[in-house]
């Protein structure tokens, strides 16, 4: 791992290390972490209402087994999913970096 380094890069965008791929890697982590909190606190938000408001139990989430097919078909999504950040990292094109 490279060691931090102070300096602005283009846009006046702070600069941690030396290599300026590792940090459009680390803002890249960093908004991926910030929507995935954003996400997560609004399903925080839905189980909290629902189950003040008795639609559900308020361990039933944690309960939940889903079926084979529907275990399976989340499994296939998720490895889309998956296989698509893969790939667009892949077809990242080398002539248009820094």
């Amino acid at each position: 791992m490279t060691d931090p380094v102070d300096r602005k890069v283009k846009g006046g965008r702070a600069a941690f290390f030396e290599n300026p791929e590792t940090d459009r890697l680390l803002a890249m982590l960093m908004r991926l972490v910030t929507e995935h909190w954003a996400l997560r606190e609004r399903v925080l938000v839905l189980e909290k209402l629902l189950a003040e408001q008795g639609v559900i139990a308020a361990d039933a989430l944690d309960a939940f087994r889903p079926d084979a097919q529907t275990d399976a078909s989340w499994d296939q999504e998720s490895f889309a999913l998956i296989q698509a950040v893969i790939e667009a990292g892949q077809n990242i094109d080398n002539k248009n970096r820094d």
